[in-house]
């Protein structure tokens, strides 16, 4: 009897970590949701971001937004989503942001409701968060919100951030704040000129330094009013370079292996083959919707749509142009971010009134 007790005391005193991984079926979408964060119509609870830790890929954030902020948190998984818990008090998480040399070093933004809009930080992998002084003070003015959309984060550089904004700023559309000493200090950046809606943007860095393309300067903007928006001199000067708008609750940005862009758009996705400085709709097998999340492997894009009962769409990523159906599933709900666990092949969809769905993709090339 007491050997069995101990034995009992020491499973439970395992790390989440330690426990069994959920089975994905090859090719075949799995709901692993936290159960405790229902998502369906009605309750108007919704997936928003998902984000994957590289170091340790069976290890997600995930940010769920409700209606009713009460419902609404950070959950936190390392075992693939066969469990999850609940971290800190953020009540409306919109984008988790990995410190890729330090898995404990994160950043988030919370934004359009409840009561902990900002930018947060943490250095105990989530389980705690604080929001510099800097910020607080940065968001007084001229800003006068702290009501964020999105972030993006250098690639060479974790200190070096950008966000953009759910609100307006005081008496004008929102800019943007870049960070220089992750988050300490903040310079606002002005929106573009011309840029007709004032809320609702998404950020993000046209720099890969392997590729040799852009630099820390090179950003883009996008909008639900008034298309896309490029800068090269960090906000300086901007160019409208699309005139389609991003959807709204925002889009997503992946860089192929050859280089070339693709993101999430009002109508229809958005491709790219010169960094950014022009842009073209992809239609051929695609759904006339809301596009918001998309990502690859290396091989292949996915995307999904808004419309209801509609596949996953995939086109290779040496054609990028011309898509089709991944597999017979079908659902109802845009997926908001998709993120790729390189090691262990698995995609992972943040869709938002569907959950958060996983699929297992074939393990050999």
């Amino acid at each position: 009897m007491k050997i069995l007790l101990a034995i009992c005391v020491f499973m439970s005193s395992l790390d989440a970590s330690w426990a069994a991984e959920p089975e994905f079926t090859l090719g075949v979408w799995r709901n692993i949701t936290p159960p405790s964060a229902p998502t369906s119509f009605p309750e108007h609870v919704f997936c928003q971001g998902v984000s994957i830790d590289l170091q340790s890929p069976r290890t997600l954030y995930l940010c769920i937004c409700a209606y009713d902020p009460a419902r609404g948190g950070l959950f936190k998984t390392t075992d693939s989503g066969a469990t999850w818990k609940k971290l800190g008090e953020l009540d409306e998480p919109l984008h988790v942001a990995i410190n890729p040399r330090d898995s404990n070093h994160l950043y988030c933004v919370d934004g359009v409701r409840g009561k902990t809009l900002g930018f947060w930080v943490s250095r105990d992998g989530g389980e705690t968060w604080s929001m510099p002084d800097g910020f607080k003070k940065a968001t007084e003015k001229p800003v006068g919100t702290r009501d964020l959309y999105s972030i993006a984060v250098d690639p060479t550089d974790f200190r070096h951030v950008l966000v953009s904004f759910h609100s307006p700023w005081a008496g004008k559309n929102c800019g943007l704040l870049e960070s220089n000493d992750g988050g300490e200090s903040w310079v606002a950046h002005d929106s573009p000129p011309g840029l007709k809606g004032g809320y609702g943007m998404a950020v993000f860095f046209l720099f890969d330094p392997d590729k040799k393309i852009g630099n820390r300067d090179t950003w883009l903007f996008t909008a639900q009013e008034g298309g896309f928006f490029k800068t090269t001199d960090g906000g300086k000067s901007w160019a409208n370079v699309y005139k389609h708008s991003m959807t709204h609750g925002g889009n997503q940005l992946y860089r192929a292996k050859d280089g070339t862009l693709y993101s999430g758009g009002y109508q229809y996705p958005a491709r790219s083959v010169d960094n950014g400085s022009s842009w073209e709709q992809i239609k051929t097998g695609l759904t006339y919707s809301w596009y918001m999340g998309i990502v690859g492997d290396g091989e292949r894009i996915y995307t999904a749509c808004s419309n209801k009962n509609q596949p996953f769409f995939v086109s290779s990523e040496s054609d990028g142009l011309t898509w089709k159906p991944l597999n017979e599933q079908k659902f109802s709900a845009v997926p908001f971010t998709i993120v790729f666990d390189p090691a262990n092949k698995i995609l992972y969809s943040a869709s938002w009134e569907e959950g958060l769905l996983a699929l297992q993709l074939p393990k050999g090339k």
